[in-house]
């Protein structure tokens, strides 16, 4: 969200009352009889007035306005292409952002954050025109698209803010939180290359075992997967912090069913139910070597305070 904070202080005052004279200094005037001498002339105090307030209609200088921009995500396992969409928009590159948008659901969304973007970065009229055209025909993303909700929210913002300040510089910040709450919302089967198996009604997979699941939801940093509350102690893929988690079910040693759940660093809850049924199209094998758990990571993506939260850091919360 956009706060600008100006703090612009104006005092107003006359100048102090000049300092009451004593009469002049040296006791009282000399007489002679019967006819008084005039008065002395007035001498200046001894001790200075203190200085007044500051020149009315002088104002200190005003704070610059300050951008909260968008916060981290995380990225969405089940979304790679938006995920890496987000973290263009975090760092501001914004020829990745106008480079990218062919692969996304909502392009019109990430087109116009792309705009601010370049708007940001070269301030220019004609740009900040193209990045307000650009939002005005965007219409809200369902609830659940949080990344979206998230760019489209600051984006609006910035505009908003140079059409109300438009000759101030303007500073960007990082924004706090994160744009989607962490939590498991499901599973999906994959097959030993990690690709989503087709014509399944539901998460499920042979009685021995050994099928490979994808947690899906949004997470970071998956400590451990629990079956039925429980450390499971299971095989697990993954590419790094902010990529999918992958694992492979142990046998079902009687279960119709398990309840799956996880740790994070923070609290993740969401909990989603694996199937045990010999007649669904199973995803179990050893993974091929070229198999990968996730988008590939962005080159220019780094993790931390102030910074896009990229793909296989170590420095997550």
């Amino acid at each position: 969200m956009l706060a600008a904070a100006f703090a612009v202080a104006l005092v107003s005052c006359g100048p102090p009352a000049p300092a009451e004279s004593g009469g002049p200094q040296g006791g009282p005037a000399l007489t002679t009889a019967g006819t008084p001498v005039g008065p002395s002339p007035v001498t200046e105090p001894t001790v200075l007035p203190e200085p007044g307030p500051p020149v009315p209609d002088v104002p200190p200088a005003a704070e610059a306005p300050v951008l909260r921009w968008i916060p981290i995500g995380p990225v969405g396992p089940n979304d790679p292409q938006e995920g890496r969409m987000y973290l263009f928009a975090q760092a501001r590159d914004c020829d990745q952002l106008r480079d990218g948008v062919d692969g996304t659901t909502f392009k019109d969304i990430w087109r116009a954050t792309g705009a601010v973007c370049y708007a940001l970065r070269d301030n220019t009229a004609a740009l900040w025109q193209e990045a307000a055209a650009a939002l005005a025909t965007i219409q809200q993303p369902p609830d659940g698209r949080c990344l979206e909700l998230a760019v489209l929210a600051v984006a609006r913002a910035a505009v908003e803010h140079h059409n109300a300040h438009p000759a101030a510089p303007v500073a960007v910040e990082a924004g706090s939180g994160e744009a989607c709450p962490r939590r498991l919302g499901g599973l999906t089967v994959v097959d030993e290359d990690f690709v989503p198996v087709p014509g399944l009604s539901r998460p499920s997979g042979p009685r021995s075992g050994g099928t490979w699941v994808r947690l899906d939801g949004y997470y970071v940093r998956v400590s451990e997967v629990l079956l039925d509350g429980e450390p499971a102690g299971v095989e697990t893929r993954s590419e790094g912090d902010y990529f999918p988690v992958y694992f492979r079910t142990p046998p079902a040693n009687g279960k119709e069913s398990i309840t799956v759940s996880i740790t994070d660093t923070l609290d993740a809850p969401g909990e989603a139910q694996f199937f045990y049924d010999d007649a669904a199209p199973t995803g179990g094998g050893t993974p091929s070597e070229t198999g990968t758990a996730g988008p590939a990571p962005s080159e220019t993506a780094t993790a931390g305070p102030g910074a896009p939260a990229g793909p296989g850091s170590t420095d997550a919360p």
